[in-house]
């Protein structure tokens, strides 16, 4: 693990402080257009604020109270890499949503692209640990660009001589107002799958108006997704490439009670919208080759519909 004073002394970039809360090093990034917190622990961001006076100046990432620093789990919450498998695997006793979540990143680069943009990368490798659960040598590179949007690119190097198949996403908690008062429109038109019922498969054919529980996968999905929140009188608008998945996920008051790190009554200020590549969606990755998924985040005045 790469020690804070280590890099403090490499990446002395303005801005940009490292500290350790936990067993967990931290990173925190100011700027001229946002705030934002992220940990070298799965490389998950847990925090972004934009400043703009034409925002509403609050976080749209959603952290656990109850959130574990220690090192053992993933922090319940912000931005956590789901990678090279989303949901279970397909061999029993091995962890949901992939290993590199629950993993330490190198952080290899830092830099002030201008006083209103930072853009930090990434990157975990296949180690005798990771083969021992997925048998193929690969390099992973996060990108997380900060400024008056927030980027995130994933780009997966199968550095293997056999084509790997993967499922991957950026399960990003959303935090809402009033999960039940909000809306989740650009979903129409794809596939999906109740993953709660397991019931038939339909197409969405309207917005989405959230009920938890809910734990929706939406397959060949393209269009922009848009969280409208009227509390926040905001909403957020999720833009993809290279990812044709959505996932929506809410526990509800049920379902949350069997989290030990979520509190029983958070479940309306949360809303997971995620980005990937799920089910027949799978990616495959040709030895010697790379895939990069790319979600882009950006906030706009809350309108009930599409103008």
């Amino acid at each position: 693990m790469q020690s804070v004073e280590a890099l403090q002394q490499t990446f002395s970039v303005e801005g940009v402080r490292f500290y350790r809360q936990d067993g967990l090093v931290m990173v925190e990034v100011r700027n001229a257009a946002a705030n934002a917190l992220l940990t070298t622990h799965g490389a998950s961001v847990l925090s972004f604020t934009p400043l703009s006076e034409a925002t509403s100046q609050q976080d749209w990432l959603w952290v656990s109270e109850s959130a574990v620093y220690s090192g053992e789990k993933p922090v319940r919450g912000g931005i956590p890499v789901c990678w090279p498998w989303f949901g279970q695997a397909d061999k029993p006793g091995l962890p949901a949503h992939g290993f590199v979540r629950n993993q330490v990143w190198e952080l290899a680069s830092v830099s002030a692209v201008s006083p209103t943009q930072t853009k930090l990368v990434l990157t975990s490798a296949s180690s005798p640990d990771t083969l021992a659960l997925w048998p193929h040598a690969f390099e992973l590179q996060l990108t997380v660009t900060i400024g008056e949007s927030l980027a995130l690119s994933l780009t997966t190097h199968n550095l293997s001589d056999q084509p790997v198949d993967i499922t991957e996403a950026l399960h990003t908690y959303f935090s809402v107002s009033n999960a039940p008062e909000v809306v989740v429109d650009g979903l129409q038109g794809s596939e999906c799958f109740d993953k709660l019922t397991y019931a038939e498969s339909y197409f969405q054919t309207a917005p989405l108006k959230i009920q938890p529980p809910i734990d929706s996968v939406f397959i060949d999905q393209t269009e922009p997704v848009i969280i409208r929140d009227p509390g926040y009188n905001r909403c957020i608008r999720i833009e993809k490439e290279s990812a044709v998945s959505s996932v929506v996920w809410n526990p509800g008051p049920e379902i949350i009670k069997g989290f030990a790190d979520m509190n029983d009554q958070a479940w309306p200020k949360m809303l997971c919208v995620e980005a990937g590549n799920v089910l027949q969606n799978a990616v495959t990755v040709a030895p010697g080759s790379e895939h990069t998924l790319r979600m882009m985040l950006t906030e706009q005045a809350y309108s009930a519909e599409s103008s």
